[in-house]
């Protein structure tokens, strides 16, 4: 966020989301002449902009090495905050996790209906996630933040009953709607309660990385 020190109406709030790349480096300043500056190139929807912001004290570039530092942060941890396909998060048929994540269950024989005759493959519950991987292929997976979970419910759908999982429709959710298969339909049920009580907990306290 910046601000305008004479005229408070003149301001800007830049997220972190928004940004395309950040680099520090020489520039010509009205007050400083040749001195260093932040560069953030920025993107919104289809338009892009750039803000340079120079620095009044002199040798402190440290102000500068931060906002660099938290965007990375950011960038890193985007795995709490936006479903991911094809993430590179199994190694070995095992899940990758992340800092402060919590695995609960591994539930294996779980059908991906996204396709006509379905995949079969595995899930991953832990207290930010749901993960599942098909069995052939571990890099053809999806990773779903309970941040990103708009619905969970039970259906019939022409595989049988199945769980479903529709995600927020935004950039970060994607707007899907994932169906996934359990035998039996008793542990279908169970899975279904162990996730929506996870959920449940993460609205409460959430974990953004």
């Amino acid at each position: 966020i910046w601000r305008s020190l004479s005229k408070r109406n003149i301001n800007l709030s830049i997220g972190y989301n928004c940004i395309a790349n950040i680099t520090i480096h020489s520039a010509k300043s009205e007050l400083r002449g040749h001195t260093q500056a932040l560069f953030i190139l920025t993107k919104h929807r289809e338009a892009r902009f750039e803000f340079i912001f120079t620095y009044l004290v002199r040798d402190s570039p440290r102000l500068f090495t931060t906002v660099q530092a938290v965007h990375r942060a950011y960038e890193t941890s985007r795995l709490y905050r936006d479903l991911k396909l094809r993430g590179a998060i199994i190694s070995d048929k095992e899940l990758m996790l992340l800092p402060r994540e919590q695995l609960f269950d591994k539930v294996n024989g779980v059908w991906n209906l996204s396709s006509d005759q379905g995949n079969l493959g595995t899930f991953y519950i832990s207290n930010v996630r749901i993960v599942w991987f098909a069995s052939l292929a571990e890099n053809f997976n999806i990773s779903i933040p309970y941040l990103q979970i708009k619905t969970l419910k039970t259906r019939n759908s022409k595989f049988g009953k199945a769980l479903v999982i529709e995600t927020m429709d935004t950039p970060s959710g994607g707007g899907y709607v994932l169906g996934f298969r359990i035998d039996p339909l008793e542990e279908l049920e169970r899975v279904h309660e162990e996730i929506a009580n996870l959920h449940k907990l993460f609205s409460a306290k959430p974990i953004f990385g």
